[in-house]
């Protein structure tokens, strides 16, 4: 059994908040990611202002996690791609279920989600 011993934990997603996917900006704003899942790689736009808030909780020694519902294996190449493997404790996929007294939104805290300028 692991242990996270810090009582200040933050979850990232990826896809459309690290990353973007549908997105008419400059193919330079653009990053290559490879996709271990296919092997090919996928230009995505990094979600800039995400990724200082991920960085932002790290200097406040927050544990950060990542996840996506595409699997650990591409919470990891995200945060490679994105060069963020000194800010991110861990890469896990999205939790399908809990279980739980109280509902999700009872214990999860805060969500936040900023606009992708």
């Amino acid at each position: 059994m692991q242990i996270i011993e810090n009582e200040q934990l933050v979850y990232f997603d990826c896809d459309d908040t690290l990353v973007m996917w549908f997105t008419n900006c400059d193919p330079s704003e653009k990053i290559d990611i490879n996709n271990p899942h296919y092997g090919y790689n996928m230009a995505l736009k990094p979600h800039k202002r995400h990724i200082e808030l991920l960085k932002d909780h790290k200097a406040r020694k927050y544990t950060v996690i990542v996840w996506s519902a595409a699997g650990y294996q591409w919470a990891e190449a995200v945060v490679k791609a994105l060069k963020l493997e000194e800010y991110v404790d861990f890469c896990q996929s999205k939790p399908l279920k809990f279980v739980d007294d109280l509902p999700a939104q009872e214990i999860l805290g805060s969500r936040i989600y900023l606009e992708d300028r």
